[in-house]
């Protein structure tokens, strides 16, 4: 790596660089809103390594001689193939320690701690912490921003002298002019290379008056802050992950009156992280700072949950108090949902220079602050909840949770962003092997997931999947995580025993939550993240079953969303029937059919509508009494058949019991994954039983097996395949869905 560096940082002083910066620049940060969700980002500069271009090229002065079209080709070409052999770098030990495994082989170690000790090396977790995404969105720094700094506006105005809600607003009129420029040029492009080259710069490089509505004084203390100078900035920049001021400083002063901006997303988070390091060197204001850098990050926390789960079933600042009326630990917040509980402890501590370079000790230091002490927080949290061991208090007022509360989801919240903490979280943490894995994410991934699933059960059911499935899924982001599961569901895809998932899945969050919550214009592209799962119907259910607002009810809920959408129409429930008989090993069943949720008419007499009270359901007309009953099990299965049945016969009155047993195996349609002795002949096709049926009252009749049907019986324990006699030669109807199933009738 330090190879490398020396050469990039050569081709930054090579003259007029800076023009092929501009185009690097103009091609890494702005891209087409319908091209965010398919860019492969190999193929670009992420805003690390930019940050770090730039970083090296203000360790000197900025040469501003014009190149060649040339010369400039050959030094885009050679600054991309630079950053590829860094990021190669990055793999060495890692590669030649995955040579040592396979020469070797792992000794004594267990497959478990072979995986911690090599993925877990810090020259390892250096790459996925450098390569990372941006981990936020720049308007929610901005966003947040104001709120983080309400409470040390005095400090910050005197001492600085502009307010961060003013710093927010020119930061994003200095993304409004990069914008303009950008369209501008493009519109236009200029024929001439040199013209070309100075149009590129010109996006980035804007003057005091271009800002000047937010006046005088609070523009010069504006660019005081946030301003550095070529040659005087960085003489200390060597490698990737060392502090870079441009990190802090992201507004480059050409002392010509004119500033260079390359990349606005930096000024956003800057504004957001350096106010408190301003503050945290006044000794007299860091006590204070501390307050209120804490008091923030429990409030956002607690502002995201009570939009989703409701102002009245979040709790903050509980203490759990053991049975001597000893404190036993504090939960920062506490959110319910049914009989599910939600953890959140809330750290604000920053992954430090040495973690980052990959200094193992300082990341197991820093991972220990930040993650592993909220994740034993929130596991004496949970133990106290679940097991009822010891009592909560709020401002000394015992609080009181239902008692149907059977789990708790532990949040891991860090106030900014901590690069490749997923990974972390797989390698460093500490815990038995009973224990629940936390979900370790910053507050902005929060603000994203708490968007999407804004719903308290979506969002309790998203973390019951992400904690169940920690081992099976492997990904660098918590985005990643989310865009799968709104796309198609965290859920286990056949057989496979684990699935690396690459950053495609929250490129589709990209497109779509910038379009959302930002100021992106809409494009087919933010559509590319439509749930394909939710089913309909069973939405309907879910929706009625919430209504009852019994807790336990929250089971049936989940137990609904691992059936949702196609899934749902896919799945055989795990109360359905299966083969072969207990005494004498008969095949069974015959077919299987719809059996999870089915609603009917209740009777206000009958013992299941007081047994069965908590499935009752409102009805759309004002009665005395709750008009349906939603009932699961082979019982509801059957009247699916028998009416399935009724429907054959009366198209066809002629059919022997035998036939239509015949009919409605060999119309059954089969799915792969079940074997006979869970499907029989396969999931129930009602509307093709009853064509098939009708087509045999016509003399010499008989449809065309459609290419879904199972085309085969199963008679006592032999299958039998074959050709029905008469059959008419048409084309099979495709416009039938076969009827959802969910068990063996």
């Amino acid at each position: 790596m330090k190879t490398v560096v020396p050469k990039i940082e050569s081709l930054t002083r090579e003259p007029g660089f800076v023009y092929t910066l501009a185009l690097i620049l103009m091609r890494d940060l702005f891209l087409r809103p319908e091209d965010i969700a398919e860019i492969n980002p190999r193929e670009h500069l992420n805003i690390q390594e930019l940050t770090f271009l730039v970083g090296l090229l203000v360790k000197s002065e900025i040469d501003f001689t014009i190149p060649s079209k040339d010369q400039s080709a050959q030094r885009f070409e050679l600054t991309y193939q630079l950053f590829e052999e860094l990021h190669r770098k990055y793999h060495e030990p890692f590669i030649e320690e995955m040579g040592r495994l396979a020469r070797n082989g792992r000794g004594n170690e267990t497959q478990e701690e072979n995986y911690r000790r090599i993925f877990g090396a810090g020259t390892a977790v250096s790459e996925p912490i450098f390569y990372a995404a941006s981990g936020a969105y720049d308007f929610q720094y901005l966003d947040l921003a104001v709120d983080k700094y309400q409470h040390d506006s005095t400090w910050i105005k005197e001492h600085i002298g502009v307010d961060v809600r003013v710093m927010a607003e020119i930061a994003r009129e200095l993304k409004r002019l990069h914008e303009v420029r950008f369209n501008d040029l493009i519109a236009g492009p200029p024929k001439e290379f040199s013209d070309m080259c100075q149009g590129a710069f010109s996006i980035f490089c804007f003057e005091e008056k271009d800002i000047g509505q937010f006046g005088a004084a609070e523009v010069a203390a504006f660019l005081t802050a946030f301003s550095l100078t070529p040659c005087e900035a960085n003489s200390k920049l060597q490698l990737p992950g060392q502090f870079n001021e441009l990190q802090s400083k992201p507004i480059i002063n050409l002392r010509n009156g004119k500033y260079f901006f390359p990349i606005g997303f930096a000024l956003s988070e800057t504004i957001y992280e350096t106010p408190f390091y301003w503050m945290n060197a006044d000794a007299a204001y860091r006590p204070t700072a501390l307050v209120n850098r804490g008091n923030f990050a429990e409030s956002a926390t607690e502002k995201l949950l009570r939009n989703v789960f409701g102002v009245d079933s979040v709790y903050t600042n509980v203490e759990v108090r053991g049975k001597k009326g000893h404190t036993v630990t504090d939960i920062d917040v506490l959110a319910i949902v049914g009989n599910k509980a939600v953890v959140a402890q809330v750290k604000s501590k920053r992954l430090t220079e040495l973690a980052r370079l990959g200094n193992q000790k300082s990341l197991l230091a820093d991972f220990e602050l930040a993650i592993q002490e909220a994740y034993d927080q929130g596991l004496l949290s949970r133990k106290a909840i679940v097991d009822r061991e010891n009592e909560l208090f709020i401002d000394g007022v015992e609080l009181r949770l239902d008692e149907a509360i059977d789990d708790v989801y532990i949040l891991c919240v860090t106030l900014d962003y901590y690069p490749a903490v997923t990974h972390q979280v797989d390698v460093y943490l500490k815990k038995s092997a009973s224990d629940l894995v936390p979900v370790a994410l910053s507050v902005f991934d929060l603000d994203v997931i708490a968007f999407y699933l804004s719903d308290p059960f979506e969002f309790a059911y998203y973390l019951r999947q992400r904690i169940a499935l920690s081992s099976y899924f492997k990904a660098d982001s918590e985005m990643v995580l989310l865009g799968l599961h709104l796309k198609r569901k965290l859920f286990k895809s056949g057989n496979a025993t684990m699935e690396v998932l690459d950053g495609s899945f929250a490129q589709l969050v990209d497109a779509n939550f910038q379009v959302v919550r930002g100021s992106v214009p809409r494009t087919d592209a933010a559509n590319k993240l439509r749930s394909k799962w939710k089913n309909e119907d069973f939405q309907e259910l879910i929706e009625q079953i919430k209504i009852t607002k019994e807790p336990r009810f929250t089971d049936a809920i989940f137990f609904l969303y691992d059936l949702a959408g196609k899934g749902a129409d896919d799945t055989i429930a795990v109360f359905s029937s299966r083969g072969p008989t207990a005494i004498d090993g008969a095949a069974k069943p015959d077919v299987v059919a719809p059996g999870v949720g089915i609603e009917s008419l209740s009777d206000p007499s009958s013992g299941l509508y007081s047994t069965k009270s908590a499935y009752l359901l409102n009805g759309t007309a004002s009665t005395t009494y709750l008009p349906y009953l939603s009932l699961s099990g082979t019982s509801m299965s059957a009247p699916v058949v028998a009416g399935t049945v009724a429907l054959m016969l009366q198209a066809n009155p002629t059919l022997t019991p035998n036939a239509v047993k015949a009919i409605l195996e060999y119309t059954a349609q089969p799915y792969a994954g079940y074997d006979r002795q869970t499907q029989g002949a396969g999931f129930l096709d009602a509307g093709g039983a009853v064509e098939m049926a009708r087509s045999f009252a016509v003399a010499g009749g008989g449809d065309a097996p459609a290419p879904r049907w199972n085309a085969a019986l199963i008679w006592g324990s032999r299958q039998v395949s074959g050709t029905a006699s008469g059959w008419y030669g048409r084309a099979p109807r495709r416009d039938r869905a076969p009827v959802p199933p969910a068990s063996a009738g």
